[in-house]
Order: structure tokens, then C-alpha cells, then sequence
């Protein structure tokens, strides 16, 4: 069904175009340029009490304010989400602060389905691979849905995902600005803060875990339309038909579609050496930045190409890539498309001799060159 989903959300968005198009204008719903967030390194010892008060929170900057998941053309959410990081020698640090005029949570059971609560969600792929990332779920009461996910949904092979990974070492707390589920005051809110341990993002030891490096990050929040009974207590609204009301999704940075399993739409995530509060820098994008969004252009056009068709673009003339879409690989780089009746690889071979590649299920890999 997610697939389904996926690809009947391309063809909806092809649909809304006219003319001929060249790849990058038809999907550029979905290869907006992500969100960029320096994360500076805190010498502070960080106590995990969901409160973000010590002075290294108070100097790491705030992300840009969440928008709606489906990006241009859809409402501003009604309350702010924004976020914040720091890392140290030991801990990827998440802050995240929401505005919420009724704090509500009911749910107190590890790793059942948090976002039938209003909650706050990370999503963090440590190599950058679209492949092998980890979701993290939390609501006002703190109450945590972690699990761990080998490809994304839309995958043509089946996903693979551990319900049972609990993030080990990680440290959450959450704090109210207010009071929790009275919902006959107004409150301000609440924060999260969250400590995620090295061991829990680095493979190879801390081959992904260092100054100069890049993960994806996506931050998610669902919010409910909720309704009061007479004691005050919340729950999800519902409509005449006693279906619950659809819920809103807003996220840091759309996705294009609400969908947030799409780790080539989340955030990059620079780890900083600098100190927070005594130094900066700006944000920059990966050099390969532009490659990888042509890949991921090809690889939409692979997706409508084949809920039409049963089969995959097999040469790169069939793309019809136009000058401005070429020139995002530099001069004497060689790209190529394999494909079979069930699966291809679209390859971008560089002048410098490294590989960049994408397939069918969305992995995006990547060969240093010799």
C-alpha cells in the first residue's frame, strides 16, 4: 500500500504540470534542497532533564520552524515546532521545543504507537545512504517508540523493520510548560531533549560519528484535533462517522508528499569542531550535493516509469536529460543505467575515479576512489 502510495503521489504531482518537462521541473516537489543545520560540539556536561536551560542549549541555534510535510501550497502549522543539536565525544544531543496551548498525552507503554499521542519524531540516517536508519518517537510524557529500519516502505523488496531495537544508552526526558492533560488552562507548551550515544549512530567504530562529517536528520511532529469531555480530558476527535480525524504532519523541511520515510528529503547535519557559543560557521552543502539530486530526479522517473509501464528505463537517452540536468555531473564523468525486468542501477562514474550509484529500493552507494 505505501507504494502504491508513493508512486500515485508522483503521478499526482505530474498531473498538476503541463508542457514538456525536463525531470528535474516535473518531481521538483521532491528535490528541493533539504534543510542544513551546523551542529557545534558542547564541553558542558548535559543533564537530560528535558528542561534545555544550561548554557550550551541556550547558544545552539534554532532550526528554521517546522512547515506542513507536503512543502509549498499547503497550510503554515497553527502551533512552532523548532529544534536544536550539539554533539560531544559521546552523544549525538537533540532539544526540541512545540508549542501546545493543551499539552496532551495518554500513552505510557514503551513502543506502542506513539503518534496516536501528539508527539515529536527523529529520524536519523548516519551514512547518508537512504538505507539502515533509526526512528525515535516521543510524547509529552516521555513515553518512547524506537525501531529500526533497513530500506524505506516504498521499496519494491519487502522492508525489513526491528519493532524490537531499543536505541541502547539513549537518554529522553520531556518537560511541560504548563499542565499536562487539563485541558480547561492554557499552556505553552512542551520540550524534549534527548542524548543518543555514539554506539548507537556509528558503525565501524566511530567511522560516521566525527567532526567534518555529514548524517541525515528528519524531525517530525503529529498533531491531533482533540475534543474535551466534561472532566477535562482530551482525546483524538472524530468526525460524524466516528472515523478519527485525519492528523496533521509537520516536519522540518517538507517532504513533498506526507510521507516521512524518504531519507533523501531529510535535513544535513554537519558536525561541527567548533565550540558552541564561542565560535561559528556556515552551513555548506556537500560538494556532491548536485549529483545525488540528479540520481534521486532518475530515480523518480524510474518510479512513474514503471507504475505505467511494468519496466525500467534502461538507457539514459530515454531520460531525456537536458543541458542544465547534465551539467550537474562534472566534465568527464560517465553515466550509465542497468536495468532488468525487476531491477536497475543508474551509476555516475566521476572524473576523480569515485562512484556514485542509486537502484530501485533507493540505496544510494557511494565508492572512494581507489
Amino acid at each position: 500500500m505505501i507504494k502504491k502510495l508513493f508512486t500515485a503521489a508522483l503521478l499526482l504531482g505530474v498531473s498538476l504540470t503541463v508542457g514538456a518537462q525536463n525531470i528535474t521541473e516535473k518531481y521538483k516537489r521532491f528535490l528541493t534542497d533539504p534543510y542544513g543545520y551546523v551542529v557545534y560540539k558542547t564541553l558542558e556536561t548535559m543533564n537530560i532533564d528535558g528542561k534545555l536551560d544550561e548554557a550550551a542549549w541556550k547558544n545552539a541555534p534554532l532550526t528554521e520552524s517546522f512547515v506542513d510535510i507536503s512543502g509549498e501550497g499547503f497550510p503554515t502549522p497553527r502551533f512552532n515546532t523548532q529544534a536544536k543539536m550539539l554533539w560531544d565525544e559521546n552523544y549525538l544531543y537533540i532539544g526540541a521545543e512545540l508549542e501546545e496551548p493543551s499539552v496532551w498525552a495518554d500513552l505510557v507503554q514503551r513502543d506502542t504507537i506513539i503518534y496516536y499521542n501528539h508527539d515529536f519524531e527523529v529520524f536519523i540516517d548516519p551514512d547518508g545512504d537512504g538505507h539502515n536508519y533509526f526512528e525515535i518517537e516521543t510524547n509529552a510524557l516521555g513515553t518512547v517508540f524506537d525501531l529500526f529500519v533497513q530500506r524505506p516502505y516504498r521499496a519494491k523488496q519487502r522492508a525489513f523493520v526491528t519493532f524490537a531495537w531499543d536505541c541502547p544508552g539513549m537518554k529522553l526526558a520531556t518537560h511541560v510548560n504548563g499542565t499536562l492533560n487539563k485541558s480547561k488552562d492554557k499552556d505553552q507548551g512542551w520540550t524534549v531533549e534527548i542524548a543518543i550515544p555514539k554506539e548507537a549512530l556509528a558503525a565501524e567504530f566511530d567511522n560516521y560519528y566525527k567532526a567534518g562529517n555529514y548524517m541525515r536528520l528528519g524531525f517530525s511532529r503529529v498533531e491531533w484535533q482533540t475534543v474535551s469531555d466534561k472532566r477535562g480530558h482530551e482525546s483524538r476527535k472524530k468526525d460524524a462517522n466516528g472515523k478519527f480525524l485525519p492528523e496533521d504532519n509537520w516536519t522540518w523541511g517538507p517532504t513533498g508528499m506526507i510521507a516521512m520515510h524518504m531519507p533523501e528529503r531529510w535535513g544535513y547535519v554537519y558536525l561541527s569542531d567548533k565550540i558552541v557559543g564561542q565560535d561559528s560557521e556556515t552551513f555548506k552543502y556537500p560538494a556532491d550535493r548536485p549529483i545525488e539530486r540528479l540520481l534521486w530526479a532518475m530515480f523518480y522517473a524510474q518510479e512513474e516509469q514503471f507504475e505505467k509501464t511494468g519496466t525500467y528505463f534502461s538507457k539514459t537517452e530515454q531520460f531525456k536529460l537536458v543541458d542544465s540536468e547534465i551539467k550537474a555531473l562534472p566534465k568527464g564523468s560517465i553515466l550509465k543505467v542497468e536495468a532488468t525486468a525487476n531491477k536497475y542501477e543508474i551509476v555516475a562514474t566521476l572524473p576523480d575515479g569515485r562512484v556514485i550509484s542509486i537502484d530501485e529500493d533507493g540505496y544510494l552507494w557511494r565508492r572512494e576512489k581507489k
